[in-house]
């Protein structure tokens, strides 16, 4: 069962409420994500990109655009190396187009899922070289490929590395002190290098790419509106790759969203119409779970490099045809992953596995590209690190997702002997490995982790025990204002305990979601929507009271039964009419 803590966070909420002109709901809203004066509350009502940090302050930023420049100057041919999720699809497509548009002899290139793996390796620095590249400039991957850069020195190439990951590091002596390992580039550009002195670390791929553009292009005196261009790109990344919506990240994201609803690209058109959202308000949500896994799907089950295709190209009607492609490539990536996660559930309860504080499930039949995907959903069906292994073309690869208390980056750099390859975040990760080390693998990191049953039980953090009878449009539409929302800056959740439910209706096309009707604390009523958790609430009725008394709710006719809710307030909008609502998300 979850765990629901009530923030009570400190403030004089009146004083800020006359000062900001907001609700005193509002003000506890910000104080609880972390806000407590009036400039940055300011800040976060309106969000703008006048104050972020200078780009040069990035650590070999300025070496960086030297090189390019140099190059551009040369006529020597670059080729910009992405991956193939929406983070590398992004990267690629700011960095490729803007050299492009200042003249430079530059195409690009992704790993393949399948046969190349994560990031930049050898093989494709050596074909690189043989089709006349002298200049690679990775994005979104790089700083642990060094065998790769170790080639391309080799060979003769100029190098220049812009991620954004975790930096590889060796133990000293000692065995404890961590130094970093960065690779043998002529520049390399990450805000996670110690020495660099750019404020806002965790900022995505594309960020990165478009921060080097920034620079790039005031040295070639153009204006910053040019560079702009790229905004909407980078704040697509920065949602799909779930980075934190803070600081630079919610300015980015705010301004690239108003920036796609008015987009003039036809790719990005494109892909908006084909899914039904052209000139629709925008929010993180569609970003992240509808234009974000069509963009993925391309990479997932064919080549990343369809989708890049698609944002560069100029022709309409090519480019629906192609948006359609992406979508129903989709389709059949979101059938194979609900097959994947079936599997995985049934494996865990059927052997030991559930008994393991790591799960670490080998399905060899799963598409590689669909395990980061099930261990993300398993993760959240047992909120504890996860990491799902297939296999690859040669022995077997994996993705892992993980919880707040596990830093998975590091628990796995200390069985990093298993691997052949590996790399991530503390929330994610992605690995290959022999098939005979996936026993020890699991074997090794659960008797390495510490976590607590405390560390493993989801924890729902309640903004406010608002009443039913608060919840009005005006307040809706502001703490609305209040997105986007998404990873560190999460939808405002509220609660009540002992809500009269009245009624319930089945919905949907195959009626597998409720509505209830919730009694307010003034008499009156308002709709409560469940879109999850559904079997679950009816087995909690009936075992709390009992199958006729959940029966009785569908005819109206029981008494009303009583329900601790944890809520979002939302507006229903039907033909004209708005009406005050709540999304149920979560129950006792």
């Amino acid at each position: 069962m979850s765990k629901w803590i009530l923030q009570r966070k400190a403030a004089d909420y009146a004083t800020l409420s006359s000062k900001l002109k907001v609700d005193p709901v509002i003000v506890r809203l910000m104080v609880n994500r972390g806000l407590h004066t009036y400039e940055e509350m300011e800040e976060y009502l309106h969000p703008t990109l006048d104050n972020l940090p200078d780009p040069h302050l990035f650590a070999d930023m300025d070496k960086a655009c030297e090189l390019l420049l140099d190059a551009i100057d040369e006529g020597i041919k670059i080729r910009v190396v992405g991956d193939y999720d929406v983070d590398g699809i992004m990267s690629t497509y700011i960095l490729t187009t803007a050299l492009m548009e200042v003249g430079a002899d530059v195409d690009y290139a992704v790993p393949h899922r399948m046969i190349d793996g994560y990031g930049i390796n050898p093989d494709m620095v050596q074909t690189a070289f043989d089709e006349g590249v002298r200049f690679i400039i990775t994005c979104d991957n790089g700083i642990a490929a060094a065998p790769a850069i170790d080639l391309a020195k080799k060979l003769g190439m100029t190098f220049v590395v812009t991620d954004h990951h975790e930096i590889p590091f060796n133990l000293a002596e000692d065995g404890i002190t961590q130094i970093q390992q960065l690779p043998n580039a002529d520049a390399v550009v990450d805000p996670k290098r110690e020495d660099c002195e750019y404020p806002f670390k965790g900022i995505c791929g594309a960020q990165v790419a478009w921060k080097l553009v920034e620079v790039l292009y005031e040295i070639l005196g153009l204006e910053k509106e040019a560079s702009d261009e790229f905004l909407q790109f980078a704040s697509i990344a920065t949602v799909c790759d779930v980075m934190e919506l803070k600081g630079e990240n919610r300015a980015t994201v705010y301004h690239g969203l108003k920036s796609i609803e008015t987009t003039k690209n036809v790719g990005v058109n494109a892909l908006l119409a084909r899914t039904e959202l052209k000139d629709k308000p925008l929010s993180c949500y569609h970003l992240g779970f509808i234009i974000g896994p069509c963009l993925n799907a391309s990479g997932r089950l064919d080549t990343a490099s369809r989708a890049i295709e698609l944002l560069m190209e100029k022709d309409q009607a090519k480019a629906l045809a192609m948006a359609n492609e992406l979508v129903e490539l989709n389709a059949e990536r979101k059938a194979m992953t609900q097959t994947g996660i079936d599997k995985a559930k049934e494996l865990i309860e059927n052997s030991t596995l559930k008994d393991d504080k790591v799960l670490v499930v080998y399905i060899p039949e799963l598409h590689e590209s669909l395990a980061g995907i099930v261990a993300g959903r398993i993760r959240e069906s047992y909120n504890r690190p996860v990491l799902v292994i297939t296999d690859g073309e040669e022995g077997a690869k994996g993705s892992g997702r993980s919880i707040p208390a596990y830093n998975m980056f590091e628990e796995l750099s200390q069985v990093k002997d298993i691997f052949t390859k590996f790399g991530g975040h503390p929330m994610a990760a992605g690995l290959s490995l022999p098939k005979e080390k996936i026993d020890e693998l699991r074997t090794r990191l659960n008797t390495n982790c510490r976590l607590t049953n405390e560390d493993m039980q989801e924890v729902i953090m309640i903004d406010c025990d608002m009443p039913l009878y608060y919840i009005n449009e005006n307040i809706v539409d502001t703490i609305d204002a209040l997105a986007p929302f998404g990873n560190g800056n999460q939808k405002p959740l509220f609660a009540l305990k002992n809500v009269p439910v009245t009624k319930a209706t089945y919905f949907g096309k195959e009626g597998q979601y409720l509505r209830l009707t919730l009694s307010t604390e003034k008499g009156g009523s308002i709709s409560g929507l469940m879109f999850r958790g559904v079997e679950e609430f009816e087995k909690t009725i009936s075992l709390k009271y009992s199958k006729n008394s959940y029966q009785a709710l569908f005819s109206g006719t029981g008494s009303p039964l009583l329900m601790d809710f944890v809520y979002e307030p939302s507006i229903n909008e039907y033909k004209g009419q708005r009406n005050v609502q709540v999304l149920i998300d979560n129950f006792k």
